[in-house]
């Protein structure tokens, strides 16, 4: 950015440098030429530089740790148990028994017992009064009368059937059933009577006894057990690189630039124009004492920035 200000100001100058003595000739007498003198400027230079820096990047890096892994031991250990044992004991104990006995007893029972009786009842039997009638159907011709004639017609035959009248009549019928009666017997029946008595008989119980004994047995237990292991993390691991950078540094340059003539300026000082004012603008120099404050303000502007050493020598 800097470098570009310098190279506007520097055109704008070798164009200024043109256009001033056009703007004083109006003015001034014309001379043979411009005078020269050689004036030194201080120009901002751009300068490359090498710079070392350092960054990160993230490398992928084993490492070793501790942890712990989970066994599963077996581990003999002991408990006292306590067992029930049941033993046998056989006591004589007195108990009620019964038991059936058989006698016989003199009952009387009802007895059932049969006989035939009979009796007449009346059934209705069919009796047919059919009878024979006569009648006339039309008969048609035979075969051979067909032969012989034919346009032969049927004739009437005369024929009888048989014409049924069924009728119904009661008539007494004698029939035979079995009649059962009940008649008083006396049986000897048998009949079994419980009869109870005291009997002495031997009852098997059992007794129960506790007993604590020792009893060993594994037991798997799960431990934890100290171990090495390996991972894979990201480490940030620094590195240099080396960077080229351009910065601007000043230098002094020497110039040729024209001098301001004497017959330009007036004895004290100009208070509208002023050949320092020019001179400011583009050449950077002055050696006229004609500048006075209003001079340093007309030199304050774009050029000043760039001329700071002609407008401190021009208008002090």
């Amino acid at each position: 950015m800097v470098c570009h200000r310098i190279r506007i100001a520097l055109l704008l100058g070798a164009v200024a440098a043109f256009v001033t003595p056009l703007r004083a000739a109006d003015d001034c007498p014309k001379t043979t030429g411009p005078t020269m003198r050689t004036i030194t400027c201080t120009e901002w230079v751009p300068e490359r530089y090498e710079v070392k820096r350092t960054c990160y990047r993230s490398e992928c890096k084993t490492e070793t740790y501790d942890t712990f892994r989970c066994e599963t031991v077996c581990v003999p250990r002991e408990r006292v148990c306590t067992v029930v044992e049941r033993i046998p004991e056989t006591k004589t104990v007195t108990r009620k028994v019964c038991h059936y006995e058989t006698c016989y007893e003199t009952r009387t029972v009802m007895k059932n017992c049969y006989h035939t009786e009979q009796y007449t009842c009346m059934e209705k039997k069919c009796v047919s009064r059919g009878h024979w009638e006569c009648c006339e159907s039309c008969k048609g011709p035979s075969c051979l009368e067909k032969l012989h004639n034919p346009c032969a017609c049927g004739h009437m035959v005369s024929h009888k059937h048989w014409v049924h009248c069924p009728e119904y009549q009661e008539c007494p019928v004698t029939k035979c059933k079995k009649v059962c009666t009940q008649v008083p017997t006396t049986c000897q029946v048998r009949v079994c009577k419980p009869v109870w008595q005291e009997v002495q008989c031997q009852v098997c119980s059992y007794r129960c006894v506790e007993k604590k004994h020792v009893e060993k047995y594994n037991e798997m237990v799960t431990k934890q057990v100290p171990c090495k292991a390996t991972r894979t993390v990201q480490v940030c691991v620094p590195y240099t690189v080396t960077e080229i950078c351009c910065r601007m540094v000043p230098k002094q340059v020497t110039r040729q630039v024209a001098e301001c003539p004497a017959p330009c300026c007036p004895a004290p000082c100009c208070p509208t124009t002023c050949c320092c004012e020019t001179r400011c603008r583009h050449t950077r120099s002055c050696s006229s004492p004609c500048c006075d404050t209003g001079c340093h303000s007309r030199c304050s502007g774009l050029h000043f920035r760039h001329s700071r050493d002609c407008c401190d020598s021009c208008c002090h």
